[in-house]
């Protein structure tokens, strides 16, 4: 249920941290109907008046709940479908459950299909970067080996530092081993996600366009 809003109401909320959601000059044009429809739009909770109180107490000015929360409604008809459900849901954007039940069921549909697709394409993301950071590290490695190889050929070291530039050369290999076989694991995972991804485009391609 709406709660009714009050000078009250207005004054305490000042008291909130957080950014300030508009500017003076939109507080002073007062066009609290086209605030609520963007705000409805998208998909922000009732709360969101509450930032725009404290964003305006400096101004003097008190929001008008009656416009705002009509034209929000408006705006909520154009969030709480199946394919703005899905587009929030694959940019990674979090639902406040603003949608009424009879709406929400799409809307729902829609966000769980799009989580299906942005953790897809987060997975193939974080293992294609898992790939190029082994490599770089295997070939930084690598440099280093024959850096250390290139050390060894110098006829005047001792026995002493032969045997401590070894066991750095030996530790390189290694390490460039194990970053390798990162590697590779990062590329079969890398392989499997941009299959999911591409079997997850065939299913929704025809729902919800391209992406």
């Amino acid at each position: 249920m709406r709660r009714l809003w009050t000078l009250g109401t207005a004054v305490a909320v000042v008291a909130l941290a957080g950014c300030a959601t508009m500017s003076k000059e939109a507080c002073l044009q007062g066009d609290w109907a086209g605030v609520g429809f963007k705000d409805g739009q998208a998909g922000r909770p009732q709360s969101r008046l509450d930032e725009h109180a404290k964003a305006c107490a400096k101004t003097g000015v008190v929001p008008e709940a009656a416009p705002y929360f009509a034209a929000r409604d408006q705006g909520l008809k154009l969030y709480c479908t199946q394919d703005r459900g899905f587009d929030e849901a694959r940019h990674g954007n979090g639902y406040a459950g603003v949608c009424p039940p009879d709406a929400e069921r799409g809307f729902l549909v829609g966000y769980a299909d799009g989580q299906l697709v942005h953790d897809a394409v987060s997975r193939l993301s974080q293992a294609e970067s898992d790939r190029d950071s082994a490599d770089n590290r295997a070939e930084k490695r690598d440099r280093q080996a024959r850096g250390v190889e290139d050390e060894l050929k110098n006829p005047k070291l001792n026995d002493e530092q032969k045997h401590e530039l070894r066991d750095r050369l030996n530790r390189l290999r290694a390490e460039r081993r194990q970053a390798v076989e990162d590697g590779r694991r990062a590329d079969w995972a890398a392989r499997d996600a941009e299959r999911e991804v591409d079997e997850l485009r065939q299913r929704f391609g025809p729902r919800y366009g391209g992406w």
